[in-house]
């Protein structure tokens, strides 16, 4: 009946209702009825058909509608880009249709444009396939009448009045969590049902709690995971764990961990060593994560729908209740643990020679930071053990040649700068800074990348159901785009747009290196960038030079990494792999890369917000103060002035007063009507801060002349 049912509404030149239907399908009894109910449901949830207003059907024609996801400005109107991310259309905001920012939708193209206006094409969205968020965050306020509403904080959706309908249960200045009931674009009211209070509004870290529920980050275990969680003995029995003949006995051996001051968790250790032969042995071990997290258990369903720990200015969310993370599970100095354990004999000239992976018992002899393993290999006084000294020596001469061997292979290094918070015990920012990256920090990410590559391809080899990590190589539109970009800074960049290799987009950087405004160039660059995602498929690691990787090495904060020690185990250490297992992993494989990939973009968005609100609140005591900034965007609105410490602000085009500036897209300059004067990337500029709002989340600066 599908296929009678669709060839029907492709032939019909309007929508047929269901006596129609039954009728064209000759259909007389209701046992057929009940079917051809029942087939129309599942045709429209295929998004195959579509129901108009009037319970009318018709054939959603693939050539003509389309299947994307839309982006919704503060200001109204939106963007839809097409599932493949290649074509991006404007939305008017009478066309969204009820449509929020970040849903899945279908639509039609409306208006083409004319090749020679530069504007977009116009998009009408027809139907809403898929909330990205049915929640809205805000807080209970009452107007001067004495009314309750809600003042909505989630940054996308403050266009919207929203009117409560649950009312009575509304707490005057309490943060809320509620469903979207009802929309309506054309009005800009949305009807909301209060689900949860969050907190009082005054409440020391509530503003970040908030951001959390607005993401729908989950910010508590549910009573499984922590029954399970809580059942854990907390101590190792070494001697029982011995009893597995493939575990080897580890515990004498000099690993470290080298971490973060504030880090509480530690996945990772590492040991080097030289054989008879005078290679390097890199033994990277990792907490045995999936010893005590079952498949399917409640902790493990919990980890999945996390996808990650989430990691904020004063706080970390775990993937994993703390009796994990930070117990049994971390490599905590002087405790015995279990790892899965990477061991890599690498010659002189960073080459692979072989590799053994296989289960452990390790002890830490230190849980060293990267603050005192800088000063170890810079020559100043620190606080390192003397029996560890030569062992992190030799480990930075590998980090060298590991350096020297990715160098030759085409790794990018973006060299971004980060902020790092300094919080008080309010959760107060103090001061923002650049976050210092050194080799202590460089040498644990080399080695763990190394540990990844090899771990992959010891699975891809044997062509097994397996995760990867991707990240495909840059469109050529985009690198177009780029190089055109560049043309405009006066760079006259020869690079491919086909078949392109990263070496040779790390050549470009490592002309541009020495440049004063390196840092907006690096940040093109990355812009130009795909975003990397977790695959059944291995396509390789573009950034990263590598034709296979992966995520091994963080399974306490990532659920890709506890999966892969899954796959490890029940490749390697199981024996015989059944045919229905196998067809089982694969279904886990595929089902975890897509959840893995979409909890890593919302705990991304989330930590941006939440740097983004905490920077306006630091911003919001110093009006007038005065900055040297460097111009790292440029908008038909505006510009953005980027500060030292990372700190961004517009400076908004009606602040311009000395002239009238139009936006030229392609050199992404303004420039002055009359007086031709020209605001373009990397310029040095001194600003004034006129603006900051927390509650916006948006710091506003002035040019000062």
């Amino acid at each position: 009946m599908h296929e009678q049912i669709i060839t029907i509404l492709k032939k019909q030149a309007k929508p047929l209702d269901t006596i129609e239907l039954a009728q064209l399908l000759t259909i007389n009894n209701i046992e057929d009825n009940k079917t051809m109910l029942k087939t129309l449901v599942e045709l429209e949830n295929d998004h195959i058909i579509a129901i108009t207003g009037h319970n009318q059907f018709y054939y959603l024609d693939p050539k003509l509608y389309l299947q994307g996801v839309i982006s919704v400005n503060k200001k109204g109107f939106g963007f839809v880009k097409l599932a493949d991310g290649q074509e991006e259309y404007f939305v008017k905001q009478d066309d969204l249709n009820n449509a929020l920012d970040q849903d899945s939708v279908l639509f039609i193209l409306k208006n083409r444009k004319h090749p020679n206006n530069g504007r977009k094409d116009e998009a009408q969205i027809i139907k809403v396939i898929k909330r990205n968020n049915e929640y809205v965050v805000g807080i209970i306020k009452k107007n001067r009448n004495g009314e309750k509403y809600l003042e909505i904080l989630n940054n996308k959706l403050t266009q919207y009045r929203a009117e409560i309908i649950n009312v009575k249960e509304a707490i005057e200045n309490t943060i809320i969590k509620g469903t979207i009931v009802n929309i309506n674009n054309k009005t800009n009211l949305m009807k909301v049902k209060i689900t949860e209070i969050i907190g009082n509004a005054n409440q020391i870290g509530i503003d970040v709690l908030a951001v959390l529920h607005e993401f729908n980050v989950p910010t508590k275990f549910n009573e499984q995971t922590l029954y399970e969680a809580n059942k854990i003995n907390q101590d190792l029995d070494v001697q029982a764990a011995l009893q597995n003949k493939r575990r080897r006995d580890l515990q004498n051996e000099m690993f470290v961990t080298i971490d973060g001051n504030d880090s509480k968790d530690f996945d990772d250790a590492i040991l080097v060593q030289k054989n008879a032969k005078g290679n390097y042995l890199l033994s990277v071990a990792i907490a045995d994560v999936a010893h005590y997290v079952p498949f399917n258990s409640a902790l493990d369903k919990d980890a999945l729908d996390r996808g990650c720990s989430v990691y904020l200015i004063d706080r970390v969310v775990p993937m994993l209740p703390e009796k994990l993370s930070n117990g049994i599970c971390s490599l905590n100095p002087f405790e015995p643990r279990l790892t899965l354990t990477c061991e890599m004999e690498i010659d002189e000239q960073g080459h692979l020679v072989t590799s053994n992976i296989y289960e452990a018992v390790i002890i830490s002899k230190g849980r060293l930071t990267y603050d005192e393993v800088n000063k170890l290999f810079q020559n100043e006084k620190n606080n390192i053990a003397p029996e560890l000294m030569p062992m992190l020596f030799l480990a930075h001469q590998l980090y060298q040649v590991l350096l020297k061997k990715k160098e030759r292979d085409g790794v990018i290094d973006f060299d971004l700068d980060e902020p790092k918070f300094i919080v008080d015990k309010n959760g107060k920012i103090k001061e923002i800074i650049t976050r210092e990256r050194a080799d202590a920090e460089k040498l644990i990410e080399s080695f763990m990348i190394w540990a990844n590559e090899t771990v992959a391809e010891t699975i891809h080899w044997m062509d097994l159901p397996f995760v990867y990590r991707v990240h495909n190589k840059p469109k050529p539109k985009k690198l177009f785009d780029l190089y055109t970009q560049l043309s405009y800074l006066g760079l006259n960049i020869k690079g491919k747009m086909e078949n392109i290799h990263s070496k040779d987009l790390q050549q470009i950087l490592n002309k541009l290196k020495d440049k004063e405004n390196f840092k907006v160039i690096s940040a093109l660059v990355l812009r130009s960038m795909e975003k990397a995602k977790y695959s059944p498929i291995n396509d390789g690691h573009f950034g990263l030079a590598s034709w296979c990787y992966t995520h091994f090495t963080s399974p306490i904060r990532r659920y890709p990494d506890l999966l892969v020690h899954r796959l490890l185990k029940e490749y390697l250490f199981q024996g015989k792999v059944q045919a229905n297992e196998l067809e089982q992993s694969r279904s886990v494989v595929n089902h975890s890369s897509e959840q893995s990939s979409l909890a890593e973009l919302r705990a991304m968005e989330c930590e941006r917000e939440v740097n983004k609100m905490k920077e306006a609140e630091y911003m919001e005591d110093k009006i007038g103060y005065q900055y040297d900034g460097i111009v790292a965007g440029v908008t038909s609105f505006g510009i953005f002035v980027e500060l030292s410490n990372t700190i961004e602000g517009l400076v908004h085009i009606t602040d311009l007063k000395d002239d009238y500036y139009l936006f030229d897209q392609k050199s992404l300059k303004l420039i002055g009507e009359r007086k031709r004067k020209e605001y373009f990337l990397g310029q040095k500029l001194r600003i004034r801060v006129k603006k900051a709002s927390k509650k916006l989340r948006q710091i506003d600066f002035e040019l000062v002349n």
